[in-house]
């Protein structure tokens, strides 16, 4: 792109060849000028659009006057080689963008006159030009236009940089400049594409764009659906139950709460959130939990793969019901199980745990996760047995969880 536009408008300014040349190769030729020349338009369309929102930014941090003030666009002019039709996209893209955003008090006026050629005779002279051109031929001829100021917009290819002036003068014989300004963009670098309806500088809207790609802001809010199962222990034998056991039943937790990137591109990230669970006439219970992640899929985080992180975290539980009994250490006191059946005394666990796990997360949207969780406080009971016993770190629970990020 950056060679390409000096070609195009060398080429352009060519004259005809002096020798009569072969059709054949001609049109091929003149196919691959037609097709660079699309190319090129297309980029240089986006480039002007862009300088025309930081032109109309800066019109809404600073305006040009203090009231609403009618304005002709007096002229716009674009690289040789492009013609009308470029020139129309920016007028209505200016346009549009001037209509969505008052506070740069300018109002687009419409003066045929002052655009048309008219012809101006004195003593001095007869003098063809346009009407913003000679302001005296417009007052002689009793036009009265709503507006007393034009706005002139050109656009120059300069090197590989797409160059904006604009500037204002006033409808006076003397044509003076009230505002005048001058916007570069080398057009080898993407347009920013931001919205005519929030604009933003060209700082702020480079930000947002990084942190899209860096992962949507430093701050998601994760919504987690998951379950917890738990190893089959000794069990506690039910009185008069000929053998049977007790066994913790799994349960389902629906959790939510907040989670932060610690360092650019999410390469580390840190949450908190709390949950609950229920289980009709057997136990309802309420979790708090933190979890600090590594991404393991390289230094950033991918929008076009999924990230694999690896987790640590702590959590502390709370169960109530009769299933709760189960999580206590030693044997579960039957008797207060039966007996909560009965009455409105539940038996009560708060217990703490250790995770360690995997996390699949794709575009930070949707996530699913698999971990083994260590309770300390519950190595010894007899209704819960381990999925993986190192000694002191003993796993007790296993869980997987799937996130809907937001």
């Amino acid at each position: 792109m950056r060679r390409a536009l000096p070609f195009l408008l060398a080429a352009a300014a060519l004259p005809a060849p002096a020798v009569e040349q072969d059709p054949t190769v001609l049109e091929a030729r003149r196919a691959q000028l037609e097709a660079l020349r699309a190319e090129v338009a297309e980029q240089l369309q986006l480039q002007a659009f862009d300088l025309l929102d930081e032109l109309v930014f800066g019109w809404t941090q600073q305006p040009v006057f203090a009231t609403d003030t009618p304005v002709v666009l007096a002229d716009v002019s674009v690289p040789v080689g492009f013609g009308s039709g470029l020139r129309a996209l920016i007028e209505n893209h200016f346009a549009s963008v001037l209509v969505r955003n008052p506070g740069t008090h300018l109002v687009l006026a419409h003066c045929p006159e002052c655009t048309a050629v008219v012809v101006h005779s004195t003593a001095r002279g007869t003098v063809v030009a346009r009407g913003v051109d000679q302001p005296e031929a417009l007052a002689a001829a009793g036009i009265q236009t709503a507006s007393r100021h034009a706005l002139f917009l050109d656009f120059e290819a300069e090197g590989s940089a797409l160059v904006l002036r604009a500037r204002i003068t006033s409808l006076t014989p003397a044509l003076p400049i009230l505002y005048a300004k001058t916007l570069s963009t080398t057009t080898s670098t993407p347009a920013l594409l931001r919205s005519g309806d929030h604009l933003k500088s060209a700082e702020e809207a480079r930000k947002e764009y990084l942190d899209a790609l860096e992962g949507r802001g430093p701050v998601i809010i994760p919504l987690r659906i998951g379950v917890r199962t738990y190893a089959s222990g000794n069990g506690a034998p039910v009185p008069g139950g000929g053998g049977i056991a007790i066994s913790a039943t799994p349960l389902v937790w629906l959790m939510g709460g907040a989670e932060i990137s610690l360092t650019p591109a999410r390469a580390w990230t840190a949450s908190f959130s709390v949950g609950a669970t229920w289980l009709p006439q057997i136990e309802t219970g309420f979790m708090a939990q933190a979890r600090i992640a590594r991404l393991l899929t390289g230094s950033v985080s991918s929008l076009t793969h999924p990230d694999l992180y690896a987790f640590v975290g702590g959590s502390v539980t709370s169960l109530f019901g009769p299933g709760a009994a189960l999580f206590h250490s030693g044997n579960p006191d039957l008797t207060q199980v039966l007996s909560g059946v009965l009455t409105s005394v539940q038996p009560q666990s708060t217990f703490g745990g250790l995770q360690v796990g995997l996390e699949l997360r794709a575009k930070n949207r949707i996530g699913f996760a698999v971990f083994m969780e260590a309770l300390p406080t519950l190595n010894d009971a007899s209704s819960i047995g381990k999925y993986v016993d190192y000694g002191i770190l003993q796993f007790q629970a296993f869980g997987a969880e799937v996130a809907f990020c937001f």
